[in-house]
């Protein structure tokens, strides 16, 4: 009876402070990921982490080579935690990841999807795989980057979150002509941007007479597209994972069609 009450004190014990450390990488969670990833880990501007599909991997060692290394080309930046907080963090993370049931396709058909991604004139400015353009924001994996409500508000209203890396501006010349693009780069000499055509155009600031930070998103909002269009569009992009078979299975479905 003794060593039952000493084993179940334990176990109680170890509970306790299971619940302490989860609360401990909550708050962690909160203070330093939640801007990007939402509150409750359900994305945003970051990719959604209470789903069971996390784009880099759900192990202990992926999710902190993630948090420790950051994601080059992304807006993940690299942190450093203490090894307490930091294993703290990652077993609330984890918490989400495994308290996410399987992630059902999104509501809609893929295959009507890709043709009101086509007719919309999307690629003009976005890229699945080695097909598009890369004045805007790469699209190979955006099912598994974003949530589908961020997703959705990008559509209908772009310039509710503008990602700093496609920030556009515009170019005024001391003759009064306008060029307007993507910034990617200013320094005290210059001003670099990449017009709608992909194009990289260099100005000279004394040829220059105003530089002027657009406060809109470049990308128009999609706001007036149909409620079934923009289902099928969600359920197209959704399929975006990384895998471009997917990709390439939705495509080869629509020729079938």
């Amino acid at each position: 009876m003794r060593i039952a009450a000493v084993l179940l004190l334990c176990a109680s014990a170890a509970c306790c402070q299971s619940e302490l450390d989860l609360a401990d990488g909550k708050a962690t969670f909160r203070s330093d990921c939640a801007f990007c990833h939402g509150l409750t880990g359900g994305g945003g501007r970051g990719p959604a982490l209470n789903s069971s599909r996390l784009v880099h991997g759900s192990t202990e060692a992926d999710i902190k080579n993630v948090v420790s290394n950051g994601v080059p080309g992304t807006s993940m930046a690299a942190f450093e935690f203490q090894k307490d907080e930091l294993d703290h963090l990652v077993a609330y993370i984890q918490t989400l990841s495994r308290s996410a049931a399987n992630s059902a396709p999104v509501a809609g058909d893929p295959i009507k999807g890709r043709q009101v991604y086509q007719r919309s004139g999307c690629a003009g400015c976005h890229r699945i795989g080695m097909e598009g353009s890369i004045y805007g924001p790469e699209l190979t994996r955006i099912g598994a980057g974003r949530s589908t409500e961020y997703i959705r508000d990008s559509i209908i209203n772009p310039s509710a979150d503008i990602p700093l890396e496609y920030a556009g501006v515009t170019i005024v010349k001391k003759d009064g002509k306008r060029t307007t693009g993507v910034r990617i780069n200013e320094d005290t000499f210059t001003v670099q941007l990449r017009d709608p055509s992909q194009n990289f155009q260099m100005f000279q600031k004394d040829e220059v007479r105003e530089v002027i930070p657009e406060t809109k998103s470049l990308m128009p909002p999609y706001s007036s597209l149909d409620k079934d269009d923009l289902q099928n569009l969600l359920a197209y992009l959704d399929t975006l994972r990384g895998d471009l078979n997917v990709g390439a299975a939705v495509k080869k479905a629509e020729v079938a069609r």
